[in-house]
């Protein structure tokens, strides 16, 4: 997040495909403070069985900072909105990141619930999880993975990729190939997302 006096913007647009479709997202992040951001995102899908496009509103709140006690805890809350007869997805998340190898290698934990009022069966409750990490293997590129779930089985996601920085920490590309194994969407996918850092206006 950006520093005490720093109010910084982040845009990022990214595209998801699969052999059904497209998805197209694109993401706005603004730092209300040092320890506040605020995520708006806004997508849309080629058609209904393409992967699902990133779409929300989110706050996260930065609670403990790793570079004052060697980890990071912050917590996540969003609404997204909803689809195929299931009312808005509300979500409460708490993070744990922490730093190794001087920084060059991060992991992260993201554990919480999500919420969802079902037209059929009323409300809908699960769990969500997520292992995560990010490392640097060059000055230009980094590494990331992730794996999420969710407890109802709806959401199960592996993802793989590498950050390609075009411009150090303001331009970034990043490419990845995915697979869904979830109830609601299952098969391969790649994704390629833009992101412009650190921006001032």
């Amino acid at each position: 997040m950006a520093a005490d006096d720093d109010e910084s913007w982040e845009v990022s647009s990214t595209l998801v495909a699969n052999r059904r479709g497209q998805a197209l997202s694109v993401q706005l992040e603004h730092d209300l403070s040092a320890t506040q951001r605020l995520e708006f995102e806004w997508g849309r899908a080629s058609r209904p069985d393409a992967p699902e496009p990133e779409q929300g509103v989110r706050l996260r709140s930065l609670w403990v900072s790793p570079q004052d006690q060697g980890f990071g805890l912050a917590t996540k809350l969003g609404v997204e909105p909803g689809t195929d007869g299931m009312g808005p997805r509300k979500q409460a998340l708490a993070v744990i990141s922490v730093p190794l190898a001087d920084e060059r290698l991060w992991l992260h934990a993201n554990a919480g619930w999500q919420w969802q009022r079902s037209a059929v069966s009323g409300p809908v409750r699960a769990s969500v999880s997520t292992v995560a990490a990010h490392g640097v293997w060059t000055p230009q590129r980094w590494v990331y993975a992730e794996a999420t779930r969710t407890s109802d089985g709806r959401d199960r996601l592996l993802h793989l990729g590498v950050r390609h920085w075009l411009h150090p920490h303001k331009l970034a590309l990043d490419t990845g190939w995915g697979r869904q194994n979830g109830a609601e969407r299952r098969g391969d996918f790649v994704a390629v997302n833009l992101s412009w850092l650190d921006l001032n206006f």
